[in-house]
């Protein structure tokens, strides 16, 4: 399996990914692990909120929500979003039409806000393929140090689109047997990913993952 940790371009780069990773939250109706096992058992992260500078226009497209911070720095996520969490590979999702965000302030943010206003009548403006990945930074709206990405569309979930799960490693034994149960019950495929705690160290994670 490929290094997880480091950029493939370049080895040395462990301050860098090639991953990006989806988080569970807690919800009203459950938890994050049951939000994570219900998505495996859906088949897919649907896209259901929107998101960016244009999440008030109807024109613009529900999104999903990713990180690329290294997978041993994804505990300062964690405090954020949660220990549950699916990676995938930076190619997948961009192929899905995935990609980094890019945040705006002072005459960048008006300028793109003067356009959205002058499309707000034309759902088919290409604006409307921008707006997602658009983030207005301020002093009290800082978030660039998530790396996050977005995809404006359902991501699928297959064997060979996952590459590892983020689970604390006290459930791994417990999650282990509940997706060969769901297989053998012919209710999702063998996501046969490595289990990974964001909180091992980083040779323990390089180790797990080879």
């Amino acid at each position: 399996m490929q290094e997880l940790l480091r950029r493939l371009s370049d080895p040395d780069w462990d301050d860098m990914s090639d991953y990006v990773v989806h988080f569970t939250r807690k919800t009203p109706d459950n938890d994050a692990a049951h939000n994570m096992e219900n998505i495996l058992l859906d088949g897919r992260i649907e896209a259901r909120t929107k998101y960016g500078v244009g999440r008030y226009y109807p024109s613009c497209p529900n999104s999903v929500c990713l990180s690329e911070v290294p997978t041993y720095q994804l505990s300062r996520i964690n405090r954020r979003r949660g220990a549950y969490g699916i990676g995938f590979t930076k190619a997948f999702i961009g192929g899905l039409g995935g990609g980094p965000l890019f945040y705006l302030n002072g005459d960048r943010y008006d300028a793109i806000a003067a356009l959205m206003k002058a499309a707000g009548n034309d759902p088919n403006a290409p604006v409307w393929k921008l707006v997602p990945y658009i983030d207005h930074v301020s002093n009290t709206h800082q978030f660039d140090w998530e790396r996050e990405w977005r995809v404006p569309a359902d991501v699928p979930l297959k064997r060979e689109n996952i590459r590892f799960m983020l689970i604390p490693e006290s459930e791994h034994e417990r999650f282990d047997a509940y997706r060969s149960r769901k297989h053998s019950e012919g209710l999702m495929p063998l996501y046969d990913c490595p289990l990974i705690d964001h909180r091992w160290p980083k040779e323990r994670i390089r180790e797990c993952l080879g």
